[in-house]
């Protein structure tokens, strides 16, 4: 599947029209409100990164699977709810252009939150690429699935989609500009995709259970208890992620240190690339006996 410079082109109009709307957001809003929603987002940005770290540092930092899930569960949280509460209390308390009076003071606030809201719809832009890549690669590893085993139903328009959209953002020197802006280093659509191929392969998941480090951390007194928890095992068959999370033996077990550093220890991306590359061919029972000896 190969990227169409229509929706690169298509991508990069909305883009310029989100930037030009917001930025008339921005104006009518004021300088005091704009400046409260821009620092809403770099309040929350900043603190959410920041328990993003702490929270994955007991699994090995945001390097490691684990440290990542762990970290962007906690600092995506956090940054959603201080976001909203700061917004909040400045669309309820602070005034808008339309409040002063025509003059030099209503052009200076409306000026001041036209650079903010240009500010925030930058941000936004620039996330919607990071987010249009991501679900691209997580749709480009359900699609190759999908034509390996005829089993699996066949790919969605919106999967095709993703991908198509994704591989359109990616052409030329355009595209090679939106990577450079992107705020997501690449290693990280790799892991994705890696996730992906991980995930939708029953074969592959056995193989990466399998890794040493994978397997020694399953048979961790506490990961045992919360696999065997009725409570997580009704979870998971309802696909209930929250209630997975906010589970007694689940908390017991990402505070327990000794699990934390033995998943410190685990080499993730060694594991990914174990389970995803081919087993080597068993050898045949013949094959593996000794040569006759001549007479």
């Amino acid at each position: 599947m190969r990227g169409s410079p229509f929706w690169q082109a298509a991508f990069v109009f909305v883009g310029v029209v989100f930037l030009v709307w917001q930025t008339w957001r921005g104006w009518r809003a004021g300088l005091f409100r704009g400046g409260v929603n821009f620092a809403a987002i770099l309040v929350s940005t900043v603190l959410g990164c920041l328990a993003a770290e702490l929270t994955a540092a007991p699994f090995g930092g945001l390097h490691s699977l684990s440290g990542l899930l762990a970290g962007a569960v906690v600092g995506g949280g956090l940054g959603i709810f201080l976001f909203v509460a700061i917004w909040f209390v400045g669309a309820v308390t602070l005034k808008r252009t339309g409040h002063h009076a025509f003059g030099p003071l209503r052009f200076l606030w409306g000026a001041g939150g036209a650079l903010f809201g240009f500010l925030i719809g930058l941000a936004v832009l620039l996330g919607s690429i990071s987010v249009v890549r991501g679900l691209g690669a997580l749709a480009e590893s359900r699609i190759e699935a999908t034509q390996r085993d005829a089993r699996e139903p066949l790919p969605t328009r919106v999967a095709g989609g993703l991908v198509m959209l994704r591989e359109s953002l990616e052409l030329g020197s355009t595209g090679r500009f939106l990577e450079s802006v992107d705020v997501l280093p690449v290693g990280f659509y790799e892991i994705v995709l890696q996730v992906g191929k991980l995930t939708s392969d029953q074969e592959k998941m056995a193989r990466f259970l399998e890794y040493p480090g994978i397997w020694e951390t399953l048979q961790n007194p506490r990961v045992v208890a919360a696999l065997c928890d009725p409570g997580v095992v009704r979870a998971w068959q309802d696909r209930n992620v929250l209630r997975i999370i906010n589970s007694k033996a689940v908390a017991a077990a990402v505070k327990d240190p000794a699990l934390a550093e033995q998943l410190k220890n685990v080499d993730v991306r060694a594991a990914l690339k174990f389970a995803l590359e081919s087993p080597p061919p068993s050898q045949s029972p013949s094959s593996s006996l000794p040569p006759k000896k001549r007479k």
